[in-house]
């Protein structure tokens, strides 16, 4: 079989190996299509993570084998999959501190995503294995973890009927939020810097969608009879988009910051935030009853996930694949090993 490993800073390669054989209680997938997170680029891009790294954890595939004691799942069908599980008894599980459980960071698939057999174990196949119904498409059940996650997010800050939400960054992963938002009856204000994703945020829709150099909170104000937003999400952190989200913010509301980089440092005058009562939270990963709420969104509600992909490429391809997120030039990648699904469109 293939698989991809981060061997070196800026270097993702092709290996080949012999197809893993289950133990008892796990199973082995057939990857059909992994989506490349903008973690994985971080790994392979960013020299403050140790290499080789193993990559890949939005994984959609087909179960090829079965150990001895899995009940419940058959050979040959379909089931989307992520990479860490935590202890669901562990004094931080039973505090809602999933992600944060020793057991999360410490388990993993086997050799990673971008793999044409996983081995999955028996933590794996109990807590984060999802079948996939038979009207989503394996492209539309791969963002079952990028939206696990966006789900966490909304739990850890949530959000009632006629709230204002400004979503600063209407990438992909930005651009999950607004089903969810919409389905529990918010109005979505999106904010980026590059007009294809503002005009897309509106077709997904967005009640409004402005450029970032624009005065985005007066906008929010204009839409919440002069409140501003009570919640403001940061898929994209830095000092410019930190201040825009204060800035944004009503008296009393949240921004929850949800994607970032290492290194990334911030400065601001706690004295307003105090003052205004501002709530700052952060939210990492997903849960495995995230997960399955994910798959069960996605097949309730048929988002059509997929338009987002800009480009699906082979396990060969891959180097380029991670090269496109890490320069900003593709809206999503994933690797796929069907090659039906291999296609190029505009980011």
């Amino acid at each position: 079989m293939k698989y991809l490993l981060c061997t070196a800073d800026d270097t993702v390669a092709c290996f080949e190996a012999d197809p893993p054989a289950p133990a008892p209680g796990e199973i082995i997938a057939r990857m059909t299509a992994c989506g490349v997170c903008g973690t994985d680029a971080l790994k392979v891009y960013n020299p403050g993570y140790a290499k080789p790294q193993k990559l890949g954890h939005e994984c959609v595939g087909i179960v090829a084998d079965i150990g001895a004691g899995v009940h419940g799942l058959r050979v040959g069908q379909r089931i989307a999959f992520a990479h860490h599980v935590p202890d669901p008894d562990s004094h931080y599980s039973r505090r809602g501190s999933e992600t944060m459980d020793p057991q999360f960071k410490r388990t993993n698939i086997e050799p990673g995503g971008f793999s044409e057999f996983i081995r999955l174990s028996p933590l794996h196949v109990r807590h984060t294995v999802v079948p996939i119904p038979d009207h989503v498409p394996d492209l539309r059940a791969v963002f079952m973890e990028p939206l696990a996650c966006c789900l966490r997010a909304l739990d850890r800050a949530p959000v009632a009927a006629d709230d204002t939400v400004l979503i600063v960054g209407v990438g992909a992963i930005g651009i999950l939020f607004l089903p969810l938002l919409r389905s529990l009856g918010a109005r979505v204000i999106a904010c980026d810097v590059r007009a294809e994703r503002l005009e897309l945020a509106g077709d997904w829709g967005a009640t409004d969608a402005t450029p970032a150099d624009q005065d985005v909170a007066a906008l929010c104000r204009a839409h919440s009879a002069g409140r501003g937003a009570d919640l403001v999400i940061v898929t994209a952190l830095n000092q410019a988009t930190f201040e825009l989200a204060l800035r944004s913010a009503r008296d009393g509301g949240t921004v929850l910051l949800f994607g970032g980089k290492p290194g990334t440092r911030l400065s601001w005058d706690f004295w307003p935030a105090f003052l205004r009562e501002i709530n700052l939270i952060t939210s990492y990963s997903a849960t495995p009853a995230g997960l399955r709420r994910a798959m069960q969104f996605i097949a309730e509600h048929n988002p059509p996930l997929e338009a987002l992909i800009s480009h699906a490429l082979p396990l060969e391809a891959a180097q380029e694949g991670f090269r496109l997120v890490h320069e900003g030039r593709a809206s999503k990648v994933v690797i796929t090993t069907n090659p039906s699904l291999i296609s190029t469109k505009r980011p």
